[in-house]
């Protein structure tokens, strides 16, 4: 039924191509939808789902109709394409996806996976008439196909090591990579430190961009009923909170004032405080310390770095400082499985490792053992993810998921198959 949508599957989700040549090509053959609408970029290794997730439900609340393109999907690819929250239909995907099939067949160009969403999303906000979107950056930035874009805003959330097979081996490295998203006379906020912040620094530098760095020019201080007050160069809000769980969040949400604050402040898209507020509490972002049960409890988090490792296991702690979790887990290949679960470890009992079989890139559980052991209490080895699944709650103890999208999506389209099963 939905020829194009098995095309673009057939591509592989994971292949990696990079360049912007390709893109270009094709948005030109298609009249150019990425340089209609004003957009803001969020590039980063860790939180920037959170962050554009931030920024659009700031913008939306102040009355502006917000595109949205994220990556990667839980479980359906049409996640990744909403304007004002709302997902793009598979229908309307498969027609834009036909549309984009069609430009690359014309010029003779192939694109990769991603590349066909960005392009499928640049087309359907144009056709929708959105007054603004908010790209969260796939990989890297100075190649990333959303890099485009003239962002009216850059956001750089933070730089740890994640794709080094693509971005470098060092921190300095991959903190070029991502700079790459600063345009000339640009609006910049970012949260990195170190080395990165000064890479960042320089090429806002170079570009005569305007550069909000956190804890130098705006920060925000965490008050003890989980709200935060945000200090900016002209704003001082006070009492915010965020809906989305764990201590890290707050910083994720102060990145988004930040680039609400310079959005006010440098261009048209001006943002009332008061709706701030409002946005922050009602924003939605599933698989970030996700409870699927409070009373044991049971989280589920797409961390699978050691940096968003450090950042859920700091969550556990602050949530549930006396109680041991028990893991289960698997990882893409190239991956650090080794210092992931070296954080985990802090405060974890048992592991259960198992396999996705249909993902490519994916790391063999016999690999993940052999990284793991001596570790925790035990570790075992289940393949079958739903069998894995029931085995973690069958121990009664505290129990978290982590380490890949794709192992998160499977298991939360598990279970809401298994509940319309038994609402039948």
């Amino acid at each position: 039924m939905f020829k194009n949508l098995e095309r673009l599957r057939s591509k592989g989700v994971d292949r990696v191509e990079p360049g912007l040549q390709r893109i270009t090509a094709v948005l030109r053959e298609l009249s150019s939808p990425h340089a209609q609408k004003d957009y803001v970029a969020v590039a980063g290794t860790n939180g920037k789902g959170s962050v554009a997730s931030c920024v659009a439900s700031i913008l939306q609340t102040n009355g502006y109709r917000t595109g949205l393109f994220t990556s990667p999907h839980l479980i359906k690819v049409t996640e990744r394409i909403k304007i004002n929250e709302e997902e793009i239909s598979a229908e309307a995907l498969e027609n834009i996806l036909e549309t984009v099939f069609a430009a690359c067949e014309r010029i003779e160009v192939k694109l990769s996976y991603f590349e066909m969403l960005t392009a499928a999303a640049f087309l359907h906000f144009n056709r929708r008439s959105i007054d603004i979107g908010v790209l969260e950056v796939g990989m890297g930035g100075r190649w990333d196909s959303t890099n485009v874009c003239d962002h009216v805003v850059g956001v750089i959330t933070n730089v740890s090591f994640d794709h080094t097979e693509y971005l470098g081996n060092t921190l300095g490295k991959i903190a070029a990579e991502k700079a790459g998203i600063i345009k000339k006379n640009g609006l910049v906020v970012t949260g990195c430190t170190g080395e990165p912040l000064s890479v960042v620094e320089r090429s806002c530098q170079e570009n005569s961009a305007r550069c909000l760095s956190l804890r130098t020019d705006f920060t925000y201080r965490e008050n003890e009923d989980m709200s935060f007050d945000y200090i900016g160069p002209k704003w001082r809000l006070e009492h915010l909170k965020t809906s989305l769980t764990g201590p890290h969040q707050l910083e994720n949400a102060a990145l988004s004032v930040a680039a609400a604050e310079l959005l006010t402040t440098h261009t048209s898209y001006g943002t009332n405080p008061e709706k701030i507020k409002k946005a922050l509490s009602e924003v939605s972002l599933r698989g970030r310390m996700e409870y699927l049960d409070r009373k044991l409890p049971v989280v589920i988090d797409v961390a699978h770095n050691p940096a968003a490792a450090e950042k859920l296991v700091e969550s556990l702690e602050f949530y549930h400082p006396e109680k041991k979790f028990n893991f289960l887990v698997t990882m893409l290949d190239k991956k650090d499985i080794g210092g992931f679960t070296k954080i985990l470890s802090r405060v974890s009992g048992k592991l259960i490792v198992t396999e996705l079989t249909g993902a490519e890139r994916h790391l063999q559980t016999e690999k993940i053992l052999s990284l793991v052991r001596g570790k925790f209490d035990s570790v075992e080895m289940v393949k079958d993810i739903w069998e894995a699944y029931q085995k973690l709650l069958g121990y009664g103890e505290a129990a978290c998921v982590c380490g890949s999208f794709y192992l998160i999506g499977y298991l939360k389209e598990a279970l809401e198959n298994e509940e319309t099963f038994h609402s039948n």
